[in-house]
């Protein structure tokens, strides 16, 4: 029964040391991060840009509004004219 209760406790030993050196492990990688580098006039061209193309398209949606209602007030013309039969 003692050795059985040896290797059990050697087990337990092991399993609790491989719990402790992850949990040391994931705890440095998570919190000693270096400091992501921001580069704010990158950030301010991008915003710059989306910007300018919002602006864009919305300049782009009104002229295509302007255009569908400019034709919705054209008349319909008939397909085909009535033409005079020959008989």
């Amino acid at each position: 029964m003692s050795n059985s209760f040896r290797s059990l406790n050697f087990m337990a030993l092991l399993l609790t040391g491989a719990l402790a050196l992850s949990l040391g492990l994931n705890g440095f990688l998570l919190y000693n991060r270096a400091p992501a580098a921001t580069d704010y006039e990158d950030i301010q061209e991008t915003e710059a840009d989306l910007r300018l193309t919002q602006r864009m398209l919305a300049r782009c949606q009104a002229d295509h509004h302007q255009q569908d209602s400019l034709l919705a007030l054209r008349p319909v013309l008939p397909r085909a004219l009535p033409t005079a039969s020959a008989q």
